[in-house]
């Protein structure tokens, strides 16, 4: 009897914090990754044909454009309105509901989850650096490990808590930024054309990414890099001061609470007894987000900020819509399909650069700032359609796609079968 209790209890000792089996996935939550990464690289394919100069020229209209026609203009509004910055809010809020999943394992099975997590958010801050200094300029997930730190110490947070202090600090930010659109100063900011230094800079990139050497496109994407963060305020914080770049970065985070306060609620885990609340908030983003994104742009002119922070109810709104058509007599079928790929979002997120940069550069095609925004929209999805059948065949055979495997291991201190 002393030999069996000491056996149960030295496979205890031994039990780790495995990454969540197939079984206990909720599956809504691929689906949505699935759906995010989708709106990702529509969202990105412009700057995946075009450098980070470019969003100093916020019309897009110039002589690296001159020879768009006017569906690539409405293309680029319709982009504006529905996509850009709308999916990337999605995938802050699954980081934050994944967060809460990882911390209710870790607690149950009384493991050390800041031990864990701090090892997460480590090697996702390595892979974020190696994608935005050697593939692509435009890595988000460096941010994410560094944002994540602040979820972190504040996970132990109720629920009520984290909606109260994401609420009051989304509604700050509203408030500052429609102040700023609405002023005179940001009207001239907005409006201002590229500097002399970045339109060469421009034609540099383009030159390196149309003709360039390795060496040339490595140097092109180490200078995009360091405007990217410029603008976002992770340069100024590698330099000490913080506050720039918590101000830039808030709606991330924010979505970070978000995300996590549902998931201490369970409220996708109970969806059908919290349906008329999933409606009622469905209709509030709506009228509230599509009145701020798809009509004061058209009423008012320099309206960008302000489309730009309504991103999260639009977010919201679309999360729902999935879930009800999830959860509908056929929707069930048809969007099981964007749940291969959500099951290997870290792969998928890193491949869509690795794939767009490679086809786009002089190793492949070279039509870098070449091509029609149409086109590169059909590429986007085709490229997407292959990264759903390529993630279905790959899953029917391992467990996690293969930057999960590598992730995870260094999170869990190695995968249990």
């Amino acid at each position: 009897m002393k030999e069996q209790n000491n056996n149960e209890k030295d496979d205890y000792m031994k039990q780790k914090l495995s990454p969540i089996s197939a079984k206990e996935r909720i599956e809504t939550l691929d689906v949505l990754r699935g759906f995010a990464l989708l709106g990702i690289i529509l969202a990105n394919i412009v700057w995946f044909l075009y450098p980070a100069y470019m969003q100093e020229d916020l019309s897009f209209k110039n002589e690296w454009t001159s020879f768009w026609n006017q569906a690539d203009y409405t293309v680029h509004t319709i982009l504006s309105m529905f996509v850009d910055g709308k999916f990337v809010m999605l995938f802050s809020m699954l980081f934050g509901f994944g967060m809460v999943i990882m911390q209710e394992r870790a607690t149950a099975k009384q493991l050390n989850f800041w031990a864990i997590y701090s090892r997460r958010l480590i090697a996702l801050f390595i892979f974020g650096c190696i994608h935005a200094y050697f593939i692509w300029f435009g890595d988000i997930l460096t941010d994410y490990a560094i944002l994540g730190l602040l979820l972190l110490f504040m996970h132990k947070l109720k629920a009520n808590a984290m909606l109260i202090i994401s609420v009051i600090l989304y509604s700050l930010l509203f408030g500052l930024f429609t102040l700023g659109a609405l002023s005179s100063e940001s009207t001239t900011t907005m409006s201002m054309a590229m500097s002399e230094e970045s339109r060469q800079l421009m034609q540099f990139t383009i030159d390196a990414h149309q003709n360039g050497s390795l060496q040339e496109l490595m140097n092109a994407n180490f200078m995009e890099r360091t405007f990217y963060t410029m603008r976002n305020g992770l340069y100024v914080l590698s330099l000490g001061n913080p506050i720039f770049y918590l101000f830039t970065n808030l709606p991330f985070l924010l979505m970070f609470l978000f995300g996590a306060a549902v998931a201490k609620k369970k409220w996708i885990h109970r969806f059908e007894e919290y349906r008329k609340g999933f409606f009622i908030t469905w209709l509030l983003t709506f009228i509230f987000g599509g009145t701020l994104c798809w009509i004061l742009p058209f009423l008012l002119e320099n309206f960008s900020a302000v489309q730009y922070i309504s991103s999260p109810l639009l977010t919201i709104f679309y999360a729902i819509s999935l879930i009800f058509i999830y959860h509908s007599v056929k929707g069930k079928k048809v969007l099981q399909w964007l749940a291969f790929p959500g099951r290997m979002a870290f792969t998928n997120y890193i491949g869509q650069s690795i794939i767009c940069t490679f086809l786009f550069g002089p190793f492949a095609f070279g039509v870098y700032g070449k091509l029609h925004l149409t086109s590169a929209i059909i590429i986007a999805i085709v490229i997407f359609v292959f990264q759903m059948i390529i993630s279905k065949l790959w899953l029917s055979k391992f467990h996690f796609g293969p930057l999960e495997y590598v992730w995870r291991s260094f999170t869990y201190l190695g995968i249990k079968k």
